[in-house]
């Protein structure tokens, strides 16, 4: 058995990390508090702040009065300090965002499409990012790379995931389309287009990710995040850091069998933007895209019978990873309408409870909501760079997110 090891260097680069980290959820932290906080040494603290600050990563709020001898700096993170691009494609819509240092959105844009080819691909985002571009100016320089989020099997399960009716009219040949994301050629092209390096990771790790690094308070370190759009699926954390098992799939929900297959054979199916589209167009409803018009009368009890049912479907393996992973919450992002989520949510409570007698762990709405996939791609590069990751200090170490370099 092989074992990993760290450098100084390495270890340097964990510290500041963890620093930057600590900094970022205490704004106005003294060195004093960040020396007590970490263990590290009053000397290593101001080593490595000082540095920080000369990098325009952290600058200087204030200072601690009160206080005998020289008075001490409150450090904050500096918003200019780096930036984060993300491009989020998915099935039905691709998406930009642009995220300061703090984490703060400055810049969101969607545009609407049906499960989109290359070249759409390509079109939408070189606009995206011109706009981005545009917004930041001479600052593109502290883009710290472009995050792309997309989901896995973008050419499968088509005849429950496509409600378009001309694409239904010819499947064959959308599928053929849809092979493009098989590969990795848009990373590649996107790399090119930008000249930063890109961060590529499916929609659910990304938006897990963005829980771990942007949590306004202190972040769950064991939870489970199911991510729901046109399909869904989920992603593993454990200790604080997203968990990829051997071959990179852990956490894969969507790819369970449903209970019964009533919405779909898999879950990925059956909770899912599409699942809820085909159960509106089944009742003769319109699929509105004004939220208010989800609170009439009808929209809530077809609301509350849906999730009633996919409870029921995807309960089964949601008490399995329950059972098998202990987690401190599951958590609920992606493009589902509040109103339905907050509905499934009720709903997937009541429905595990037959299924379990461990104690049940809380059922509740991520932070990002419906913008998760978006924003947790411009997290990517953000997390990649920035995030206290243990991975950091082992010699033997490669990044779980997949990087191409322009």
């Amino acid at each position: 058995m092989k074992s990993s090891g760290s450098t100084s260097e390495q270890s340097r680069i964990y510290n500041e990390r963890i620093i930057l980290h600590l900094v970022r959820q205490n704004p106005e932290i003294s060195r004093v508090n960040i020396a007590k906080r970490t263990g590290l040494s009053a000397q290593t603290i101001s080593v490595i702040t000082s540095s920080l600050l000369e990098r325009h990563l952290l600058e200087v709020t204030g200072k601690v009065i009160g206080r005998r001898g020289q008075p001490s700096i409150k450090l904050s993170i500096n918003t200019q300090g780096a930036y984060g691009v993300g491009i989020n494609v998915d099935r039905d819509h691709i998406s930009a965002a642009l995220l300061d240092f703090s984490g703060a959105c400055v810049f969101q844009l969607e545009r609407a499409v049906s499960f989109p080819t290359e070249n759409l691909a390509k079109s939408i985002a070189a606009e995206l990012i011109t706009d981005v571009k545009a917004t930041l100016g001479d600052r593109w320089h502290k883009v710290q790379g472009i995050g792309l989020t997309r989901p896995d099997y973008m050419d499968s399960w088509l005849e429950t995931l496509v409600t378009d009716s001309q694409q239904r009219a010819d499947l064959n040949a959308l599928k053929d389309a849809l092979a493009y994301w098989r590969s990795t050629a848009f990373e590649t092209w996107l790399a090119q287009f930008t000249g930063v390096p890109c961060f590529c990771e499916n929609d659910a790790v990304a938006a897990a990710s963005s829980e771990l690094l942007l949590a306004s308070a202190v972040p769950y370190r064991d939870f489970f995040y199911l991510f729901v759009s046109t399909a869904c699926g989920g992603s593993l954390v454990a200790n604080g850091e997203c968990y990829f098992g051997a071959n990179g799939k852990a956490g894969s929900f969507g790819l369970i069998p449903t209970a019964t297959g009533k919405h779909g054979k898999w879950i990925l199916e059956a909770l899912s933007l599409s699942s809820l589209q085909r159960f509106f167009a089944s009742h003769g409803m319109i699929w509105s895209l004004d939220e208010t018009t989800w609170c009439d009368i009808q929209y809530p009890l077809l609301i509350g019978r849906w999730a009633s049912e996919v409870a029921l479907e995807v309960a089964p393996a949601l008490a399995s990873v329950i059972a098998l992973y202990d987690p401190e919450v599951v958590l609920i992002g992606g493009r589902l309408p509040q109103s339905v989520l907050i509905a499934l949510i009720g709903c997937l409570g009541n429905a595990l409870a037959p299924y379990t007698i461990l104690p049940l762990p809380e059922i509740r709405m991520a932070q990002t909501g419906q913008a998760a996939g978006v924003l947790g791609a411009a997290v990517l590069p953000l997390y990649g760079t920035f995030a206290p990751q243990q991975n950091v200090l082992l010699l033997s170490s490669k990044d779980s997110k997949r990087q191409v370099s322009a």
